[in-house]
């Protein structure tokens, strides 16, 4: 029985990190806007009135979800740029 060889692409490897370090970044830009830009002023609806402050409240439970779920992407990214940098390396040590 012989045995079945496979060959792995690495320029394709190569591909595929330069794309997940431009996911990389663009998910710091979105975890960074969802922190410091999304934001409402206490005085940007008015005042005196109760359902402003529950708005605001909610909002801010909003703003709470969407950091917490830009970084987990952003870390999840990372994750798969080092395993995939780290894969991509093994491949390469493996051919020479």
């Amino acid at each position: 029985m012989a045995v079945q060889r496979y060959q792995v692409d690495l320029d394709e490897m190569d591909l595929a990190l330069r794309r997940l370090y431009g996911i990389v970044r663009r998910m710091d830009a979105a975890a960074s806007k969802a922190r410091y830009e999304t934001g409402l002023a206490r005085e940007s609806l008015g005042t005196g009135f109760d359902e402003v402050y529950e708005f605001y409240a909610e909002q801010a439970a909003v703003k709470t979800h969407v950091e917490d779920v830009t970084t987990h992407l952003c870390a999840f990214a990372e994750e798969l740029t080092r395993k995939l940098k780290w894969t991509r390396g093994a491949y390469e040590d493996a051919e020479y």
